[in-house]
């Protein structure tokens, strides 16, 4: 054997050698001196992933939680407080706020509380149905989908929270029109979050005609809404006028109403509103002119007779048909016959 193999076996006979004698050589415990700063770690780490979680759930009570979500998952309240014009493609309001998502992004997240049981949906707006329509429109358009900005309220006591919080947010933005407005205060008189209109105007902090006023507005036909063709429109201080105008004469305003909903161009509001108050008020007049005798027979009045402008009106009372049907025929002969005598040439 060489000098130089000599010297190489003698190398690997001393590694084996030492690697023995570590393999063999026995190890240390983990004594409370090595287990204390790993205890210690520990112990911060769980109190941090605690703190966190508490921090998380205090922010989404507190609704100061903003997440990103999928628009599909969210749904609207029942008691959503925007026209179905407000949230169309074609409303000019909702156009804008469309453009400005696309070039600005969302600048204003939307408020939802989460839900349970009601799959796919997995919260519920409290405020923002038109950004929620307008992210859902632009989640459509989009390949890879759009995320929607949310507050996460996780704190909504009841009902009466719930649409107080809308009304409150709504407020700070696009206000909603007084048509709007009043659907919500019916809405929420008619499912008892209020027991009274002076309850429900302490609660929003509006004075108790104001409030009169808006439910006026909500509470018109729709044959008089559709005069004014959009009925967000209709000005807070109109619903009085008009519905005095239908207790005057609640024919002739409906009449004017309908033609006014079948003219092209669609005429302005303003003018809409003074046509259909004016038409009550010419009626009003003509009614002003009309006398009215009874003719009162043992002890009953079965015929009252008015009079106004080119016309005569018999108010029948206590005959039955076949003598109505007979007085009809009699009188129609006898004005027949009455007429001729003085309007044929002689």
């Amino acid at each position: 054997m060489s000098t130089k193999a000599k010297d190489r076996r003698a190398a690997l006979d001393e590694l084996l050698t030492t690697r023995a004698n570590v393999e063999a050589a026995p190890r240390p415990a983990l004594t409370t001196r090595h287990l204390g700063p790993i205890a210690e770690q520990s112990n911060i780490y769980a109190e941090h992933v605690a703190t966190r979680a508490k921090l998380y759930d205090d922010a989404k009570a507190k609704g100061r939680l903003i997440l990103e979500l999928d628009p599909k998952k969210i749904r609207a309240t029942e008691f959503r407080d925007r026209h179905d014009r407000s949230l169309l493609a074609s409303d000019p309001s909702f156009v804008a706020l469309l453009a400005s998502l696309k070039t600005h992004g969302q600048q204003v997240p939307i408020r939802v509380q989460p839900i349970k049981g009601a799959l796919p949906f997995e919260f519920e707006i409290i405020s923002g149905h038109r950004r929620h329509a307008a992210a859902l429109l632009l989640d459509a358009q989009t390949p890879s989908g759009y995320l929607v900005l949310a507050i996460a309220d996780g704190n909504i006591a009841d009902t009466r929270d719930l649409v107080l919080k809308m009304f409150r947010e709504n407020e700070e933005r696009l206000d909603p029109s007084p048509y709007e407005k009043g659907q919500s205060f019916t809405q929420w008189l008619n499912a008892g979050v209020f027991e009274s209109q002076r309850e429900l105007a302490a609660a929003i902090g509006l004075g108790e005609s104001a409030v009169a006023k808006y439910l006026s507005v909500a509470s018109l036909p729709m044959l008089v809404l559709a005069a004014f063709g959009d009925e967000r429109a209709i000005a807070m201080s109109w619903g009085a006028p008009l519905s005095q105008a239908l207790k005057l004469n609640e024919a002739a305003v409906l009449k004017a109403a309908e033609r006014l909903a079948q003219r092209r161009p669609a005429p302005t509001p303003d003018v809409v509103m003074k046509a259909l108050v004016s038409a009550a008020a010419e009626k009003r007049a003509t009614r002003g002119t009309s006398r009215e005798e009874s003719v009162r027979i043992a002890g009953r009045v079965p015929l009252k007779v008015g009079s106004g402008r080119n016309r005569i009106v018999l108010k029948l009372a206590h005959l039955d048909e076949a003598m109505q049907k007979q007085l009809r025929e009699e009188l129609k002969d006898w004005a027949e016959a009455w007429l001729r005598k003085r309007l044929e040439p002689s």
